[in-house]
């Protein structure tokens, strides 16, 4: 086959434009520390890229809902902390009230003081966050605690010392609210496995308590609300005994250890969290480092292809002096 000049011409301008692209190409390598662009030059990686970039978006959610759940245990220990000390001020002054040289007017201040200390008790109880009640079980919206007109406690409508709602008071007191934090997450056979999730519920009337110490409707009860309600009314009588409210406050030392129980609780689940935040940042960076293997090149690496190209591609321009020569046309004009 004969090769002709314009043969020679259009070979090498074809291989000059692959050169020059491919020159691009490189130099939008080294800019951008890229492997590849387009899943279509390296499918394998690309694949492997969607994956680890998948997990990372999930371990970027864990972040999310560990900075929640802190904030969450951080705003009920901040209450809890309130409701304790409001518990032992009650307590010393119930202690000033059954000193023998108080009067009934001395008692009644003291009684007074009890009130206050309910009301604030029972603030602290529907203290929330963000959107939810802190203390109120499952429940986002339904206001957990209230005081009926006869001056009894009710969690979600439900009397704490009503004898008869054990069971449905027993199933409040137990409510979670189960939270993915990086566990995995499984079910066996359609139930959630609790060891693979958070529970961040804290319903206030498991450390509130309720029912009563015998089951009856006049036993003593067990909520340390309405302790302090009965103390209370001890301190009023006129014939106010000590052997009579001594009674009440033995329950009140019992139930109020629930309290402290319940501050525990939230320092031992904060320190999980910072296991948790711990771990999840180890493996957010270690995805780091795979995704960069797979999608990134090495700078000094991807120079040297670059400078190697470009040696190549200014060879090619000075050779085209030679195959681009004038013609016997050229040469007549």
């Amino acid at each position: 086959m004969r090769i002709t000049t314009g043969m020679m011409k259009n070979n090498y301008l074809k291989n000059l434009d692959h050169s020059a692209n491919k020159l691009n190409y490189l130099n939008e390598k080294v800019s951008s520390g890229r492997k590849f662009f387009k899943a279509s030059e390296d499918t394998v990686g690309a694949i492997k890229a969607y994956k680890l970039r998948r997990e990372f978006k999930s371990t970027e959610m864990y972040d999310t809902n560990i900075s929640n759940v802190d904030s969450f245990l951080t705003v009920a220990e901040s209450n809890l902390t309130d409701i304790n000390n409001s518990l032992q001020r009650v307590y010393t002054s119930y202690l000033q009230g059954v000193n023998g040289t108080m009067t009934a007017d001395d008692r009644e201040i003291i009684a007074t003081e009890m009130d206050t200390l309910q009301d604030s008790i029972l603030a602290a109880l529907n203290a929330k966050f963000e959107d939810r009640y802190v203390f109120g079980g499952k429940s986002k919206n339904e206001l957990p605690f209230s005081v009926d007109n006869s001056g009894n406690l009710l969690f979600k409508g439900v009397n704490v010392n009503d004898s008869t709602e054990l069971t449905k008071l027993q199933k409040l007191s137990k409510e979670s609210i189960n939270i993915d934090l990086g566990l995995g997450m499984t079910f066996n056979n359609g139930s959630l496995n609790n060891d693979t999730v958070f529970d961040m519920s804290m319903a206030g009337i498991k450390f509130m308590g309720f029912g009563t110490d015998d089951g009856t409707v006049n036993g003593i009860p067990n909520n340390i609300y309405s302790l302090i309600g009965e103390i209370k009314e001890e301190l009023r009588k006129t014939d106010f005994s000590n052997d009579d409210a001594s009674k009440y406050i033995k329950a009140f030392e019992k139930q109020k250890s629930q309290v402290i129980v319940a501050i525990t609780d939230i320092g031992s689940k904060a320190n999980y969290l910072d296991f948790l935040k711990t771990r999840n940042e180890d493996y957010q960076f270690n995805l780091n480092e795979k995704i960069s293997n797979v999608e990134y090149v090495d700078s000094a690496e991807a120079i040297m292809d670059f400078k190697m190209q470009e040696y190549s591609y200014n060879s090619a321009l000075a050779m085209g002096n030679k195959i681009l020569q004038n013609s016997f046309i050229d040469f007549m004009k």
